[in-house]
């Protein structure tokens, strides 16, 4: 029995900090079910999967590229975050990656 990945995806928005101080960086991997690292694209322009490959994991930031590539390819909950505050809105699959 295959298992299915989930993989939770946090992008700070905003006044964020994260957003002001990292702006091609604001995605973050928050949680992962069913899986312990991912392999992603290190550049954007390659098809999945060809290319040179990076590891990623929890607490690993994210360009809007590799987010993608991720929602592309496994389960993926998108939630914003845009400032501090515990204020959060949850997208289903890759909704706010795409557009």
């Amino acid at each position: 029995m295959e298992k299915s990945i989930k993989v939770y995806i946090v992008r700070y928005t905003g006044n964020h900090p994260v957003a002001s101080v990292s702006p091609d960086r604001v995605f973050e991997i928050i949680k992962m079910e069913n899986s312990v690292i991912l392999k992603v694209n290190k550049h954007a322009k390659k098809e999945y999967g060809e290319g040179p490959q990076i590891s990623v994991s929890v607490g690993d930031r994210l360009s809007i590229e590799q987010a993608t590539q991720i929602a592309d390819t496994y389960e993926t909950t998108l939630s914003a975050v845009a400032s501090t505050d515990t204020t959060e809105q949850t997208s289903e699959q890759s909704s706010l990656l795409k557009g």
